[in-house]
């Protein structure tokens, strides 16, 4: 056992683990998010604008909820934050409007789905949008098989003999 005080030694350990490749620190966390997060992210700044200021528990999320907040200065800031579940989702509304957050609107993490939230006789409700193009993208081995199965269609549909009918037709331009 060292002679180090408790305090410096935890310091120590917390500037290792930060330095650590792979770790979630305040810089690094964005490197390490998927590409279904990268999208909810990229959704929250569309939505929320330059006032996106907080991004807390995206990693891992399922859901992910954008809402206004009012700083004790009296400015209003936008911030993201990362939900497990459903339910969890929804109890995060609940609480929000009892303290009187603007809800923004929900987001599906894996399914890449926008959510508008309204409240109805005091009843949260969510509607899932339709999926966002670039959210959910095909791995390389999918789009391989995809694009050779389109060209194989289109290879269907081209008339036989498409060259030569090219070649007869005397359009050939300046020179001919």
């Amino acid at each position: 056992m060292s002679n180090e005080p408790e305090y410096l030694r935890r310091i120590r350990e917390a500037k290792a683990q930060k330095a650590k490749p792979g770790a979630k620190g305040a810089g690094g966390e964005h490197g390490n998010l998927s590409v279904q997060e990268q999208e909810a992210i990229k959704w929250a700044r569309e939505l929320g604008g330059a006032n996106l200021r907080s991004m807390k528990g995206v990693a891992g999320a399922k859901y992910a909820l954008l809402y206004k907040l009012a700083s004790a200065s009296g400015t209003t800031f936008v911030s993201l934050e990362g939900l497990s579940s459903r339910e969890a989702l929804l109890e995060r509304i609940r609480s929000g409007l009892s303290m009187g957050e603007e809800m923004l609107g929900g987001y599906e993490i894996r399914g890449g789905r926008p959510a508008e939230i309204s409240v109805v006789n005091s009843e949260v409700q969510i509607k899932m949008g339709t999926p966002r193009p670039g959210a959910n993208p095909l791995p390389p081995d999918k789009m391989l098989r995809k694009a050779a199965a389109e060209a194989a269609e289109l290879a269907k549909r081209r008339p036989a003999g498409g060259d030569r009918d090219r070649n007869q037709r005397g359009g050939g331009g300046r020179g001919r």
